[in-house]
């Protein structure tokens, strides 16, 4: 299952551009997780069936920050996150802290025929949207949304990030929406 989730996290990551070689981390330092950095990203995957406790979250992140990952840590899970695991993923959202589960990553759900395509504007696009639209504030005036779904976490979106979604319909065509990434939709 790990071999799978690699293949799928490489795919995800060379289409942001980054590099996608891969390398086992060995270390003493945190107990019952196979590491790995794909490019400049750690990659967690932790071993733990009955799920994963803040304090362990907060771990891995430290572990990344003393060892200079800085390019963002994703954190694969066994078992889904609870909401209080949850909440402080995305408290560390800024640092590009992802969480999938395992299972999320035994195919690639974006080559899926109803998978809706986003991106992430570039700064020139976010400039011209915001002229475009006459936004004085996108974080209030744009649709959210959370810097921990699923395909948000795929294109490596942070909050304050704008993201581009592409939805097709056999009558209207080809439609743009746009929502401003933040950590939390349910604290907004």
């Amino acid at each position: 299952m790990e071999d799978k989730a690699l293949e799928t996290l490489r795919t995800f990551l060379g289409r942001r551009g980054l590099p996608t070689d891969t390398e086992r981390v060995v270390t003493e330092d945190i107990e019952r997780v196979n590491l790995f950095t794909i490019g400049p990203v750690l990659v967690v995957f932790s071993q733990k069936d009955k799920g994963l406790m803040d304090r362990d979250i907060r771990n891995y992140v430290k572990f990344a920050a003393d060892n200079s990952y800085t390019n963002g840590v994703i954190i694969v899970g066994l078992a889904k996150p609870s909401g209080n695991v949850l909440k402080v993923i995305k408290s560390f959202a800024k640092e590009r802290v992802q969480f999938f589960w395992i299972w999320h990553l035994q195919t690639d759900w974006t080559q899926h025929r109803y998978f809706v395509p986003h991106r992430i504007l570039k700064e020139e696009e976010k400039t011209d949207l915001i002229k475009k639209y006459r936004l004085s504030n996108p974080a209030a005036q744009l649709p959210s949304i959370d810097s921990q779904e699923y395909p948000v976490r795929v294109i490596g979106a942070i909050p304050g990030d704008i993201v581009e979604i592409q939805r097709n319909s056999d009558s209207a065509g080809s439609t743009l929406y746009y929502r401003y990434c933040i950590e939390d939709v349910n604290v907004a």
